[in-house]
């Protein structure tokens, strides 16, 4: 449990120094190019995390799943040689999907390039491949990292890197525009990408036996994670830009970019979580995943939720303060993804759960849906509400899904969240997100926030604390954590706790 915890630390520190960069640089972004420019480097992004997404062939999840297994099980060398064939395989997926993007932005897609850049279109995309096969490389290190569980080199890389990232978006939007933002996406990934060198070291070899299940599992995963990026990868960009313009895209990717500070933060806490789930589906320890899911299901609720709607409830004046006035018709389809993120704040829990047993083909079905959710809300909302429909399309489809994973996982693994304590999380957050709604709109302005945040983090605490939500799913949990903790800082931390 100790080295879990630490590793959940590390992980969430590596992550967070990623995803607090993009926010940043999303915002600093924002404010130089405008919304009909934002909405152009919008969509180059989506085309190339598209593109990233189809060419991971499974490999990410395939390194967090059978690394940890295999380690546990003492077969360092099926480790090693399993690691040495997926870094090859990941290195040529990259390499043909960078020119099968080329095809695309060179034709089809060349006409929105042009609409609203002086940059020309064949700069935007050799900037975009080179975006995508550095990309590629990098994640396929740090998701060896994640597999090995060495959440300390992944923290160190991640921080150094969101630096880098951070400053080249900068200075390259302001002195460049768009290639030059891209450029910080370039730069934030060459410190992972250039010890790829080490994983080519291992000689490539899978046991027979092995390989099979490996391959269905990579498939599985790779066709889940694409039908996912499909429903929760911003797709509505594609008919906001079809039907309203680019300067929507512009917004909408502000109000997703709010939405998702929320949203990645559950990957950020669990990026151990998968490892860890696989190391003990290996040991056959059905007891201890069940115990382990209910209680990170619950601290990271016990986060998520009253975040999302605190963010939701500020999000009229938190939008202009950190966009910028134009962007100012963003905050109410933020308002409504970050309720959507509230509610199925457990999702990332129960993902892991599913996909540590292998269970795919539920993840197929339940995303195949999703996906159909998303096309058909896509035609039948966006053309006639625009932005706003957008984000009742995204925000449907993706508490479905969420709903329907978990019900899988209750009925079929038989390991139910703890609904008491979510409702009693849930319940806390919303009176919460009530206060800092109504200071909000009472005062309006900077003040307001001022005011609002450290308000609505006591009256969360006021009315979350007589439930001893922890308390009653594990006992002994407080005093494990406060062991891990310096002692001239336990008593604080205690009183937090």
């Amino acid at each position: 449990m100790a080295s879990f915890a630490r590793n959940t630390v590390l992980g969430f520190a590596s992550a967070a120094s990623v995803a607090l960069a993009g926010l940043i640089g999303n915002a600093i972004t924002a404010r130089i190019l405008g919304p009909d420019k934002m909405g152009t480097l919008a969509y180059v992004v989506w085309c190339v995390t598209l593109t990233g997404a189809i060419a991971t062939l499974g490999i990410n999840a395939v390194q967090q799943r059978f690394i940890p297994i295999l380690r546990s099980q003492d077969k360092d060398a099926e480790a090693e040689g399993l690691v040495g064939t997926t870094t090859r395989w990941s290195v040529v997926a990259s390499i043909v999907s960078a020119a099968a993007l080329f095809a695309y932005l060179y034709w089809p897609g060349r006409s929105v390039l042009e609409a609203h850049s002086s940059t020309s279109a064949v700069v935007l995309i050799a900037v975009a491949l080179a975006w995508l096969v550095i990309w590629r490389v990098s994640d396929t290190y740090q998701f060896y990292l994640r597999g090995e569980q060495r959440f300390g080199e992944l923290a160190r890389l991640s921080i150094a890197s969101s630096l880098i990232k951070l400053t080249v978006i900068a200075l390259g939007a302001w002195f460049f525009g768009i290639p030059g933002a891209i450029a910080g996406y370039i730069a934030g990934n060459l410190l992972p990408a250039g010890r790829i060198y080490r994983l080519l070291r291992f000689k490539p070899h899978v046991a027979p036996d092995l390989k099979q299940e490996v391959v269905r599992f990579a498939l599985q995963n790779w066709a889940v994670a694409m039908i996912g990026y499909i429903v929760f990868g911003r797709t509505e960009i594609v008919f906001l830009e079809r039907y309203t313009g680019l300067a929507a895209v512009g917004l909408f990717t502000v109000a997703v970019t709010l939405a998702d500070m929320a949203a990645q933060l559950q990957g950020l806490l669990l990026s151990a979580l998968l490892p860890r789930f696989s190391e003990q589906y290996g040991m056959g320890a059905k007891d201890q995943m069940q115990h382990l899911y209910r209680t990170t299901t619950a601290l990271l609720v016990m986060l998520i939720a009253p975040l999302s709607l605190g963010l939701a409830a500020i999000a009229p004046v938190l939008v202009t303060l950190f966009f910028g006035s134009e962007f100012a018709g963003a905050a109410s389809v933020a308002s409504v993804l970050l309720i959507a993120e509230a509610i199925s704040s457990f999702g990332v829990t129960t993902l892991f759960l599913i996909q540590s047993s292998g269970k795919a083909g539920a993840l197929l079905i339940t995303n195949g849906i999703g996906l159909v959710g998303t096309i058909g809300l896509g035609f039948l909302l966006i053309p006639r509400f625009g932005l706003m429909g957008a984000a009742y399309s995204r925000a449907i489809v993706q508490v479905s899904v969420v709903m329907m994973e978990t019900w899988y996982v209750t009925r079929r693994l038989q390991i139910a969240p703890p609904y008491r304590a979510l409702s009693a999380i849930t319940f806390a957050s919303v009176a919460a997100a009530a206060v800092a709604y109504f200071i909000v709109m009472t005062l309006g302005g900077l003040i307001s926030l001022i005011i609002a945040i450290p308000a609505a983090i006591v009256v969360y605490f006021i009315v979350l604390s007589p439930f001893s939500v922890m308390t009653k799913l594990d006992p002994e949990l407080m005093n494990r954590l406060m062991e891990r903790v310096p002692q001239r800082i336990r008593p604080i931390v205690s009183r937090i706790f």
